[in-house]
């Protein structure tokens, strides 16, 4: 899919609280304005703002939006088994469909051209030593798979919203992402 092309995009992050969903959302979010389009995002959490269900939603468009929510999103991102479990059958048949293969069980992740499964978590914290910025992870691999925002807005989004100390650290996690998609 050519994402950049497109008139209107919906994209639904799903796992639980804790993972950076908002934060990776707002982020992706900032990228898409500076690249021209309209945005509007919303965000679901459950009871507990830690590990309970979590979502982040964008629409994002060349024309207004009149929409407030997704309904079947182009990009679904689930990063927890809950969310896969949740989400995977609200998709169109050509959604693009990123997961993290270390916390979604590998015989419910289906074999399609579609759907992208890397161990984010893992890699991340054998890489980084922590896991914390795995969400700018998953939007390396995002960024990469769908050329959805060019690398210039999509870095300085990172930088312009993550803690000014930790900027290095999830610039690496961005590109550790990337690279995943050769």
């Amino acid at each position: 899919m050519k994402f950049k092309e497109q008139e209107k995009i919906e994209i639904r992050f799903s796992g639980t609280g804790g993972q950076g969903l908002v934060l990776a959302s707002i982020i992706l979010a900032e990228a898409l304005m500076m690249d021209g389009f309209n945005i509007i995002t919303g965000e679901s959490h459950g009871i507990e703002a830690r590990g309970g269900a979590s979502s982040a939603e964008i629409i994002a468009s060349k024309k207004e939006i009149f929409d407030l929510s997704v309904t079947l999103p182009d990009i679904l991102v689930a990063i927890s088994q809950q969310a896969y479990d949740k989400y995977d059958k609200k998709v169109k048949k050509d959604t693009l469909v990123i997961l993290d293969s270390s916390l979604i069980e590998s015989e419910s992740i289906p074999d399609s051209e579609n759907v992208h499964a890397f161990p984010f978590t893992r890699i991340v914290q054998e890489e980084l030593g922590t896991i914390l910025p795995t969400n700018i992870c998953f939007l390396g691999a995002l960024v990469g798979i769908s050329k959805i925002v060019s690398m210039d807005s999509i870095k300085k989004s990172i930088l312009n919203r993550v803690p000014k100390n930790s900027g290095t650290i999830n610039l690496k996690a961005f590109e550790l992402g990337f690279s995943l998609i050769k």
